[in-house]
């Protein structure tokens, strides 16, 4: 599975983000870095691209979604949260995702214009993510357990049924942001609280002071920062993607071309480097040849003309040497070795303790099972044509030991 760049746009839209890679499973393989657009789309290549997006730009909610059509919906869902709506249903765009439960679907809400801002700054930075989804939408979620994050002056809390809101919760607001969100079941929540170490040192006392409104409250500080904790839950979450309907992304051969043009261009210099050694080699090769041809021919062309008529040096060198490979000894190394080989494996456990082959014969001490396995091998090797002769053998502890000497059937 491929690894993620997880990048987060600033809630200032100015084009300023901070990222991080991640494995298949959203595991952090790099710190967190901060910067432009630009300088993010250089850790892209290769990878897939996943965008978190302010969640105070979104309205995140569920509807009763009846059964539709997969295009009938968005305009359903709009008809749905119409009376909830300040502005024209016409210039929000509708992303749904999975329904958490039997009756009730997740919907998100963004401005177009909003849409279209962020989708223009990532195109110009020549980024194209394969997920864009509101950083909210990414907090875990603990059966009975509300789970909140406060991070500067925002508050997002999910609450145990799946409901997530995202609130101001400037200093001196956190306790009337938890009754917004919770209302009477704060009294009931059992809430694991997330912030960072910075963040907690500025509003500890704030958020203590908020402890009797609540069940119980767990306190966990995100030492590594917010971006980490989010990443991690790409594996597991389910956020709605927000590229759907006329945001969809398209597969097209120019952006894929954009993702891997680098790797294209590193793969066709290397193939060119490569050919480029291999057409040296190969003039190497055949000037090396040239230069031997006329070497063979100054010191061996007046002899071998003579012998065998025209024609060049190298080519009657050439026959001469096959037809003396042809008229060759069979009773060399080579078919000794051959033959031994197969008259050895008709006895079980033989094998050769000491080998030489001098002036044509093949001295052999042999490891066998017994003398009757020696003679087997001794008696093979005469069926075959070659002169065996047992020189001399004896007794090693449950085996034996023997000697041969093999000569060719010519010798």
């Amino acid at each position: 599975m491929a690894d993620w760049l997880v990048l987060r746009l600033a809630r200032s839209n100015d084009g300023e983000a901070s990222w991080l890679l991640a494995d298949g499973d959203g595991r952090p393989l790099s710190a967190v870095q901060s910067g432009t657009l630009a300088a993010a789309a250089a850790a892209a290549l290769g990878r897939r691209v996943a965008v978190l997006v302010p969640a105070s730009d979104a309205l995140r909610t569920t509807v009763e979604l009846p059964q539709t059509s997969a295009a009938r919906a968005p305009q359903v869902v709009a008809y749905a949260l119409e009376e909830q709506l300040v502005a024209d249903v016409d210039s929000q765009h509708f992303a749904i995702g999975t329904g958490a439960e039997a009756t009730r679907t997740p919907v998100t809400v963004i401005a177009r214009t909003t849409m279209d801002a962020w989708l223009t700054q990532l195109g110009a930075a020549d980024l194209h993510p394969d997920l864009l989804v509101v950083d909210a939408a990414l907090l875990p979620r603990f059966s009975g357990y509300a789970v909140a994050m406060l991070e500067a002056e925002l508050l997002t809390i999910t609450d145990a049924g799946g409901n997530s809101s995202t609130l101001s919760a400037p200093p001196g607001g956190f306790a009337a942001a938890l009754d917004i969100a919770l209302g009477e079941q704060a009294a009931t929540t059992a809430m694991l609280f997330h912030a960072t170490p910075l963040d907690w040192q500025r509003r500890s006392a704030e958020i203590e002071a908020a402890r009797p409104r609540l069940a119980s409250l767990k306190v966990q500080l995100l030492s590594s920062g917010v971006l980490p904790w989010l990443a991690v839950q790409l594996h597991s979450a389910t956020p709605v993607n927000l590229l759907q309907g006329p945001y969809a992304r398209r597969s097209t051969p120019a952006a894929h071309w954009q993702r891997w043009r680098m790797a294209a261009v590193l793969a066709g210099a290397l193939l060119m480097v490569h050919v480029g050694a291999q057409a040296y080699r190969l003039w190497s090769l055949a000037r090396t040849e040239r230069e031997l041809d006329a070497a063979t021919a100054q010191l061996l062309g007046p002899a071998l003309n003579a012998a065998v008529g025209s024609g060049s040096a190298r080519q009657h060198l050439e026959r001469a040497l096959l037809g003396a490979q042809a008229a060759g000894d069979a009773s060399g190394l080579l078919p000794a070795m051959q033959v031994l080989a197969q008259a050895m494996s008709s006895v079980p456990g033989a094998r050769i303790e000491a080998l030489t082959f001098q002036d044509g014969a093949l001295q052999l001490k042999l490891h066998t099972a017994d003398a009757q396995s020696l003679e087997r091998i001794n008696q093979s090797l005469r069926t075959a044509g070659w002169q065996s002769e047992f020189v001399s053998g004896s007794a090693a502890g449950d085996a034996y030991e023997g000697n041969l000497q093999v000569r060719g059937r010519n010798s």
